[in-house]
């Protein structure tokens, strides 16, 4: 018991120092892939111009490191890029959507995170649009492999839990930080945190959220996205979000106590 407790000892105390947060912006879509389009809206364009312009202001503050899943229009399959977090050691995986519905009244930016909790039915239905775009089994197969807790010590058990369960804590916590954010902007939109099984944010390892940054369905809102100037908000505002999300976790004390 007490090497067990050593083991999740030294596995805690690693979690919160203070270091430059590796983070990875997945501007969704790409390519022929175009997303949801509504007249000159086009989401892969828009969420790759949220995302530049969030990179220019990670990559200004030394507290982040920032790497991207793609700088161009073209099309990355949604198990590269998980991967593509995983090889670079990413810390903490945003990745940026616009929505869409069939009522044009619809709006507002939404959060995603994964968690154990069963999901709505819209958000399943959101959820399986994205996850469609994807995949051939062998690629899933060859990124996620296998997971036989039974195969493993008891250690690397809880150990696994530990970092599950710290994954989850910590993604909710981005979720609730953004929110916040956004709330305190009298003229920002609706923001609300949700949860659905998005792939992107369901296979990585690091803490991870999906942001829908309006609806390209709502008119007024699709006019906004394609406003140069509200794209720099939207980007500082998630800024913002990840600095103070940054330093709460610096805060966060990782001590455990072995006799």
């Amino acid at each position: 018991m007490t090497f067990i407790l050593k083991t999740l000892f030294c596995f805690l105390v690693t979690t919160s120092p203070a270091w430059a947060l590796h983070i990875m912006l997945d501007p969704g879509h790409g390519g022929i892939d175009t997303g949801a389009v509504y007249g000159s809206a086009k989401e892969a364009d828009l969420v790759l111009k949220v995302a530049q312009r969030l990179k220019t202001l990670l990559e200004q503050d030394p507290d982040f490191k920032v790497s991207i899943t793609r700088t161009a229009d073209r099309v990355v399959a949604l198990p590269a890029r998980v991967k593509l977090a995983e090889q670079v050691k990413a810390e903490l995986f945003v990745s940026l959507h616009a929505n869409a519905a069939t009522d044009p009244r619809a709006k507002g930016v939404e959060f995603f995170f994964q968690n154990h909790l069963p999901p709505d039915e819209e958000s399943l239905f959101l959820a399986s649009q994205e996850n469609q775009l994807m995949i051939n089994a062998k690629e899933i197969n060859e990124i996620s492999g296998g997971d036989d807790l039974s195969k493993k010590g008891d250690v690397a058990a809880i150990v696994e839990d530990l970092q599950r369960q710290n994954r989850i804590n910590s993604s909710l916590r981005l979720t609730q930080t953004l929110t916040r954010v956004w709330r305190q902007d009298k003229d920002s939109t609706h923001a609300a945190i949700k949860q659905a099984p998005f792939y992107v944010i369901s296979k990585t390892s690091m803490p991870s959220v999906l942001i829908e940054i309006g609806f390209l369905s709502n008119p007024r809102e699709a006019k906004k996205l394609l406003n140069a100037d509200y794209q720099k908000d939207l980007a500082q505002k998630i800024y913002s979000a990840l600095v103070s999300y940054k330093e709460k976790i610096e805060k966060v004390p990782a001590k455990i106590t072995v006799n």
